[in-house]
């Protein structure tokens, strides 16, 4: 298992820096080119990913029972959220490094809106259409 030092996805950062910057010009054209690459780049990556014990942490998304799962680019990705979960009162401090797909059925939950990329900072929401 690797540990948490190891982790380093600079990539994936600059695809999402990319995806705000197409998303501010209107270019979807670009946005759909990024969200190819994403996919193509978190396919046999390996993340941070909180959990509870053993499951994904379930972060509530709106009313209605539909979450998402915090996942990190980088150890101090992982710290900040740390904070931030403190902040607002979530209790967290599980995690597992493995590849998106670890948890194999979370596709097939209709509440699971997709793993939201370090949450405590400018996020994306990596959706199940892209795992």
């Amino acid at each position: 298992m690797m540990n948490l030092e190891k982790i380093k996805h600079p990539e994936l950062k600059n695809h999402i820096n990319m995806i705000y910057m197409h998303g501010e010009n209107q270019n979807q054209t670009a946005i759909n080119k990024v969200e190819t690459e994403i996919k193509d780049y978190i396919y046999n990556k390996e993340f941070i990913i909180s959990t509870k014990e053993e499951k994904p942490l379930k972060i509530p998304y709106a009313n209605d029972g539909e979450y998402l799962v915090p996942i990190y680019t980088d150890e101090k990705e992982y710290i900040t959220a740390m904070d931030y979960f403190s902040l607002n009162k979530i209790e967290n401090k599980e995690y597992i490094i493995e590849k998106l797909n670890y948890f194999k059925k979370i596709k097939e939950d209709p509440n699971f809106l997709g793993y939201i990329v370090n949450i405590a900072r400018v996020s994306y929401i990596i959706n199940p259409t892209l795992l």
